[in-house]
């Protein structure tokens, strides 16, 4: 077989940690990159070693025109993921997909891309990695064994403030889907895996949550930002989720 070229789209942090995962796996190689920011471009094609220069383009579409992948991974701003995957699914119709969680940041674009992605001939795959941790993929592994019925799950999230981003477009809630879905989904996901390994069918029924901006970004103004000129990013919450089966699951949030 030849080398699996993946293209990046939105070469921030994470793109770049994306990038850095895929040249440590034999016969793969990234062939393509996108972001309309130059210095996010310029830090990931130094990311790029002992390898041929990928190519550089400065929107998805022009990468996904390319013809240079065969599988792309999305880590632009959660509020563009929906978007990105439209053109994908109508001009890539067997493009192989890694989108960053969360897929996206309302209702209507999930639902949207999840019926298209239902009938997508390629790969199309959320980036959840919690799961594969090998703490976690442990603790998954041995729970049937070590819990006879699962009654209850509590998740503790202390953790330091949201980090810097390109443009801060991750300090508006408008931007990132809030809180409780940029940072929590992992722990939402891991929930409904340690519940679904002891009962299958069972699903979340009911949410109960309460949140606040306390502490966090309280003192940063952005001037004519399209999204406000204060951060509405939450830093602190309570999270009850009832599942169908009677399980409760908590996330304690900080």
């Amino acid at each position: 077989m030849e080398d699996l070229r993946y293209g990046i789209i939105g070469t921030g942090m994470m793109g770049r940690e994306h990038i850095r995962n895929i040249m440590e796996i034999d016969g793969v190689r990234v062939t393509a990159l996108a972001d309309p920011h130059p210095a996010s471009i310029e830090k990931a094609l130094a990311d790029v070693f002992d390898a041929p220069t990928p190519a550089v383009f400065a929107t998805a579409e022009e990468l996904l025109a390319s013809g240079l992948c065969d599988a792309v991974v999305i880590s632009t701003p959660n509020v563009t993921h929906a978007s990105v995957l439209d053109h994908m699914f109508t001009n890539n119709p067997e493009m192989n997909v890694l989108v960053e969680k969360p897929l996206a940041t309302t209702w209507d674009d999930v639902r949207r891309v999840t019926d298209r992605a239902s009938v997508h001939r390629g790969v199309v795959w959320v980036g959840l990695e919690y799961r594969f941790m090998p703490p976690v993929a442990r603790f998954l592994a041995e729970l049937p064994a070590a819990v006879g019925r699962l009654h209850m799950v509590s998740i503790r999230e202390h953790r330091n403030p949201f980090l810097p981003k390109v443009g801060d477009w991750n300090r508006f809630s408008i931007n990132t889907g809030g809180t409780l879905v940029e940072k929590c989904c992992h722990f939402f996901d891991l929930m409904n895996l340690s519940v679904s390994c002891l009962d299958v069918g069972a699903r979340p029924v009911r949410v109960m949550a309460s949140g606040g901006q306390d502490v966090n970004h309280l003192d940063e103004l952005y001037p004519g930002n399209p999204a406000g000129e204060k951060s509405d990013i939450l830093d602190n919450a309570f999270v009850i989720v009832e599942y169908s089966n009677g399980v409760r699951a908590m996330l304690d949030l900080c």
